[in-house]
């Protein structure tokens, strides 16, 4: 009898297990889709972004003199480092607006929001000062730059620096899309103002309007984007409500605590790739157009990356708020050698083809002095971008605390390896440093940063094994390819195209039979065809 009634009781155990089995499958299901989407959608605005890059500058180069080119790349480089008062604060909103979608808890996702808008409000004021003093100082500061050019360098400063501190308070509505997995909407305004702004700048140049009116171009097309982004709220995301009254001091303690940490992070970056371009323009401003040239594709490499792997920050922020430390590591692993794989396929032509690609590009004068400069800044990029589905995960679990070590050491190892390499080789002694900085950061965050971080379970000998080692094989059929460019002069075009030929054939065998293991041929299969 004992036997009849414990018997019903197992089968609902069994089946409540299978329920439950069932719904953890559709759920990581849902967050593949949520990576391969908003992944998708990355690269499509890193597209939008890209025709843009890419074609701005071989019209700038072949119709603006040297110098006028080389404050213009100065000056963008210098509005960027407005953008760094966000303070990762933009960051933050699109995890906590993640993780607390994920609990259902609207009250902390609106409060973290509106808060962030006033926090930014007042970061924007602190920018428009920053700016102010930056183009009064300028000419003390870039002191090779030609006397006919500081004033509308002065001008085009105030008015681009502005309009970006302008945008601060709007970055939080692409940080609450962000968090709430509709990466597309970001995306298209993203898109939209890339190639309004390219349109304005390219109507000023081909008017002769002086720096001062290009600056102007960039300002216009900025605030016409913070009114889209404005309507996009208001369209699809009017149900988080963004008010002074939601505001408290609570959640500005909460952006802190995890901004903190972040902003130290920006610090290195800014160490990193922020003050090379300014460096150049210091030590040996001749070189300052050469080097922008290369650290314009160099930087397409990093883009591409930071979009395609961004996806994964709401996605840690679910898996953390579930604490599931071991999905984490796995996804950590997975996403390393995906990572690795799209660098190196990315990687490999630039360095292999640098000469031609930047003679069709930008002409020759620009691939004679670009081509070794691009090479060093490709290969230190790769290095240090290995770690970036690590440092993506950190930022969705909260973690990033426990880690600011090593962002300081790779930026001023970075900052000091540059402004000597600056000062003693010129333009290609601050990319050296780049590459420098790059084996810093990445071995601090293996043997240093990893085992402090246990919300990620990982085992670093198989992320080294399956992260890294396994894309690096790979790609060695193509150090043949580069020995024969190198080899070039020795021997014969018949030669030269059997290395060509063998490298290819090589490289795609051991991509799909041993740079992906099995189960993630099939997930690859799998990707491609959902809907």
């Amino acid at each position: 009898m004992k036997s009849k009634i414990a018997e019903p009781g197992q089968s609902e155990l069994q089946g409540s297990s299978a329920y439950l089995a069932s719904r953890s499958m559709q759920r990581d299901r849902s967050l593949r889709r949520s990576i391969v989407k908003n992944a998708s959608v990355n690269l499509v605005r890193l597209g939008g972004s890209g025709i843009v890059a890419l074609l701005l500058p071989p019209f700038l180069v072949r119709t603006l003199p040297r110098d006028t080119y080389s404050a213009w790349a100065l000056l963008l480089q210098l509005t960027l480092y407005v953008g760094l008062l966000d303070f990762g604060i933009q960051t933050a909103v699109a995890r906590f607006v993640a993780h607390a979608d994920e609990l259902n808890d609207p009250e902390q996702r609106d409060g973290i929001a509106s808060t962030a808008v006033l926090l930014l409000a007042s970061a924007a004021a602190l920018g428009c000062c920053f700016v102010a003093v930056l183009a009064w100082q300028l000419p003390h500061v870039f002191a090779a730059m030609p006397v006919d050019l500081q004033r509308g360098a002065r001008i085009a400063l105030l008015l681009m620096g502005g309009s970006f501190a302008l945008g601060l308070p709007f970055s939080v509505v692409h940080a609450v899309f962000i968090g709430l997995q509709r990466n597309e909407v970001p995306a298209a305004i993203v898109i939209a103002n890339r190639f309004a702004m390219a349109a304005f700048t390219m109507g000023v140049v081909f008017s002769h309007w002086g720096l001062a009116a290009m600056g102007g171009a960039v300002a216009l097309a900025n605030v016409i984007s913070y009114g889209g982004s404005y309507f996009a709220w208001r369209a699809w995301a009017s149900h988080i409500n963004l008010r002074i009254s939601l505001a408290s001091k609570r959640y500005a303690k909460e952006i802190a605590s995890y901004s903190a940490a972040l902003a130290i992070w920006f610090a290195g970056m800014l160490m990193v790739s922020g003050l090379d371009l300014s460096i150049v323009g210091v030590f040996d401003y001749t070189a300052t157009a050469y080097y922008a040239v290369a650290a314009t594709l160099t930087n397409f490499v990093a883009q591409a990356q930071g979009a395609i792997f961004a996806a994964l920050l709401p996605v840690s922020a679910v898996l953390n708020a579930r604490g599931d430390a071991q999905k984490l590591g796995a996804l950590l692993v997975s996403s390393t050698r995906y990572g690795m794989l799209i660098l190196l396929a990315m990687a490999v032509p630039l360095i292999l083809g640098v000469n031609l690609i930047l003679r069709v590009w930008v002409g020759p004068s620009y691939a004679e002095h670009s081509s070794l400069i691009m090479q060093v800044l490709v290969v230190a990029n790769v290095v240090r971008l290995s770690a970036l589905p690590y440092a993506t995960l950190l930022l969705g679990t909260g973690q990033q605390r426990k880690v600011i070590m090593s962002p300081l050491a790779e930026g001023v190892t970075n900052l000091l390896a540059s402004v000597l390499g600056a000062y003693f080789l010129g333009a290609i002694g601050v990319a050296i440093g780049t590459l420098i900085g790059s084996f810093v950061g990445v071995g601090l965050h293996l043997f240093h940063n990893m085992p402090r971080t246990s919300a990620i379970a990982v085992d670093r000998s198989a992320l080294v094994r399956q992260g890294l080692f396994r894309p690096l094989v790979c790609a060695a059929p193509l150090a043949l390819l580069l020995l024969s460019n190198v080899m070039k002069p020795y021997t014969s075009l018949s030669a030269a195209s059997f290395f060509l030929g063998l490298a290819i054939v090589s490289t795609g065998f051991l991509f799909w039979n041993f740079g992906l293991i099995s189960s993630e041929r099939r997930k690859l299969g799998d990707v491609f065809r959902i809907s």
